[in-house]
């Protein structure tokens, strides 16, 4: 059976290499072919194509010597001609011959490259086992698709590493600011955590809300005209919003809102992030008061100064012209005297609103010296309260000092205690025309308490946090430059003291100075 074999084998070879005339068209073609085609045993080539020839060939390889072998050449091939596929070790030739993958692949190594070859195999007759072997180099392609799988897996890398950025950017944001995000009729759509704290609100109250729950009417409508230009432009809007949180409260944001499109440039939805900024706009808003404070304050300092020196020179002037009768006519002395003594009153007020300027400047620029003693608060308090009795608008108001002790010590400067009272109760008996003004001094577990209390015209509740500032007035009473409160409150925090306040609009005041006990 073998000779037989073999002697159809070489009837072939010796067909083809003779050029029968029954294969010299067919072998035309073969050779003409750019595939290399090769005619064989699945082990050795009876014949082959000039492409089939000429690579090997190139490597030196000589394909019909007795030793070439298909299987030593393909590297996915074991040297003995076999692939290995689960559990049965069949010839290659038979495996491609199957047909049961689509393609087949082999590798030829020649000069440290390495070829890559599609292969397929087909039974040159049934009956017998030679076989025509194509070979198509995919070597280019199979680089390129590997290029493309690198470049692949290298755009996908990226794309990861990107979306994870992103998503700590969004993470930073979200973590940072008050985020919502909200569709085209304006219902929202998600809130973050940091929002809903902000507003005190939980994310279930909010989702599916109309944005309008952040608003007052006013913010609404101008929040409406927002939503509409974005739509319509298309354009990022940045401000200053005013939001309600929960309870009614007033939040201020500086807010940007972000029209968020799809890949077709269409806006699917609106995105907003806030930063709460309502500590800075009230420091500005305080800011604004104290300016308007202070341009009301030099108003009245021009006027307050203006006022005594108007008087003094005038005083002067009619005292001067007076002067040559004064020795003749009682009545012209008399005369004289009264204006000098108006002069010596204004020039009285004036020295005092130059030295309460003058103190504040030094308060401010910390060049105010403190002599910190041991004192009696009483004795104190008292010599403040008889050198204001002149002070008294009329004799009709009632002035009392009173006090549980007689001593009661003390640490302080004594210059700048009885200042402290003396201004507590020039100011009572200033703002009272008729009633009475009691200062009081009493003895606690830790602490000596000074009250100055007046019935007088009293202070509006909403008034009561501005009246230590220097610069402002809360009384309308068309006099005072409202500096003696802030000398009270500068000079008794420098001396570890504390001055509180209450009052009512038409019933008075109580002014209260709280001073550590000697070795507390």
């Amino acid at each position: 059976m073998m000779n037989q074999e073999l002697t159809r084998k070489d009837q072939l070879k010796s067909k083809l290499r003779e050029g029968d005339p029954t294969y010299r068209y067919y072998k035309s073609i073969f050779h003409l072919t750019r595939d290399m085609i090769a005619i064989s045993d699945g082990y050795h080539i009876i014949d082959a194509n000039k492409a089939f020839g000429d690579f090997f060939s190139a490597f030196g390889v000589d394909l019909f010597d007795s030793d070439f072998s298909l299987s030593k050449q393909f590297l996915q091939i074991d040297k003995y001609g076999y692939v290995y596929e689960g559990y049965l070790n069949t010839p290659w030739f038979k495996t491609v011959l199957r047909g049961e993958k689509e393609h087949y692949k082999v590798g030829i190594s020649a000069h440290d490259k390495i070829y890559t070859f599609s292969v397929s195999v087909t039974l040159l007759e049934p009956s017998e086992d030679i076989y025509v072997i194509t070979l198509s180099d995919v070597t280019d392609m199979m680089s390129y698709k590997c290029v493309l799988e690198e470049g692949i897996r290298i755009s996908t890398h990226e794309k990861e590493e990107t979306q994870f950025i992103l998503s700590q950017y969004y993470q930073a944001i979200d973590a940072s600011n008050l985020v919502a995000r909200c569709n085209l009729d304006g219902i929202i759509t998600y809130v973050n955590d940091t929002l809903c704290e902000t507003l005190h609100y939980t994310p279930e109250e909010l989702v599916g809300r109309n944005v309008s729950i952040f608003f007052d009417r006013n913010s609404e409508v101008m929040c409406e005209k927002i939503a509409e230009q974005q739509i319509h432009n298309g354009e990022i809007w940045k401000g200053v919003l005013k939001n309600m949180d929960k309870y009614g409260g007033t939040r201020y944001f500086a807010t940007t809102i972000v029209p968020i499109k799809n890949q077709d440039n269409t806006i699917i939805e609106i995105l907003s992030i806030r930063h709460d900024i309502s500590e800075m706009m009230s420091a500005k808003e305080e800011a604004l008061q104290l300016l308007e404070a202070k341009t009301q304050f030099f108003d009245q300092v021009s006027h307050e100064l203006r006022t005594p020196l108007n008087a003094i020179v005038n005083f002067t002037d009619q005292a001067l012209e007076s002067y040559d009768e004064i020795i003749e006519d009682e009545e012209s002395r008399e005369l004289v005297k009264k204006y000098l003594q108006r002069s010596y009153a204004n020039a009285e007020n004036l020295l005092e609103l130059i030295n309460s300027l003058l103190d504040i400047a030094k308060m401010k620029s910390g060049k105010t010296a403190f002599r910190i003693a041991p004192h009696n608060a009483v004795s104190l308090t008292q010599e403040a309260f008889e050198n204001c009795s002149s002070l008294r608008k009329n004799s009709t108001i009632q002035y009392d000092f009173k006090s549980t002790k007689s001593v009661i010590p003390i640490e302080c400067d004594g210059v700048k205690f009885k200042q402290i009272i003396t201004n507590l109760i020039s100011n009572a008996l200033k703002f009272t025309s008729d009633g009475s003004v009691v200062v009081r001094v009493e003895e606690s577990p830790d602490a000596c308490i000074i009250e100055i209390e007046d019935s007088g015209m009293g202070i509006a509740e909403d008034k009561l946090s501005l009246i230590f500032e220097p610069f402002a007035q809360v009384r309308d009473h068309g006099f005072g430059t409202g500096l003696g409160l802030n000398i009270v409150r500068e000079y008794a925090e420098a001396m570890d003291m504390s001055v509180h306040v209450r009052s009512e609009v038409g019933r008075g005041s109580c002014f209260s100075v709280r001073a550590k006990l000697k070795g507390n």
